[in-house]
């Protein structure tokens, strides 16, 4: 008889651990499997002046007639600026305008708020948190401020001189993918050139706490307009 308490409360034991490892939640548990070969795509900040792409691939200067209105939540002008560098501001949802004034959408997609560069000079993620050249990735299975070890990053020599230690951060969601997919954010579409050449379109993706760099030089706050004035 004892033999059979026993036995049944080392069964129930077992059925409540399995209930609460059932129950925990998907970051206690790791990574899914697919993020042992994820997808890896790119996005980038679009600079008045520069040159860019739209989604069907073609190529296009951010520049000529200014014929489009940025206007704010209430109606007001925030700058005049080309048909495709409207476009490319409302596909990304940011832009930058050569006077250093970043702008996203927002309350519509014809609609924009300007951001505050002292609080997030490179951008805002989806929490309104800053975004970090380099370091900060889109995913929308993943929870926010997750670090991951990206194998095919380690090593990777970036288009400011700086060699990427393979770690990057949570910062951002995507609202043009799903899961087992992380988006990369590397603030330039001149690195988007360089860089689509080295990496390869799907990594080795591990959760792990590891240690995040700075990979901003002076000539990347340069083209950020951060010392505009």
């Amino acid at each position: 008889m004892l033999k059979l308490i026993s036995f049944i409360a080392t069964l129930m034991v077992l059925t409540l651990l399995v209930l609460r490892a059932d129950a925990a939640p998907i970051e206690a548990r790791g990574l899914k499997k697919c993020y042992k070969k994820a997808n890896l795509t790119f996005y980038w900040i679009p600079k008045q002046g520069d040159t860019d792409m739209l989604n069907n691939g073609k190529t296009v200067h951010l520049d000529g007639k200014k014929t489009k209105t940025l206007k704010s939540d209430s109606g007001k002008t925030i700058a005049k600026v080309s048909k495709y560098t409207y476009e490319k501001f409302q596909m990304e949802g940011t832009g930058l305008l050569e006077n250093g004034i970043m702008v996203n959408l927002g309350s519509s997609n014809d609609k924009f708020e300007v951001i505050n560069r002292k609080k997030n000079p490179y951008g805002m993620g989806s929490n309104e948190n800053s975004l970090v050249p380099w370091v900060s990735v889109a995913s929308n299975d993943i929870k926010r401020g997750t670090t991951l070890y990206v194998k095919q990053l380690d090593g990777l020599k970036l288009p400011d001189g700086k060699t990427h230690n393979g770690c990057v951060r949570v910062d951002d969601e995507g609202w043009s993918f799903n899961g087992c997919q992380l988006d990369f954010f590397i603030l330039q579409f001149s690195a988007y050139k360089i860089l689509d050449a080295k990496v390869p379109g799907h990594v080795t993706v591990e959760q792990k706490k590891c240690k995040i760099l700075n990979y901003v030089t002076g000539s990347v706050k340069s083209w950020a307009e951060l010392n505009h004035k």
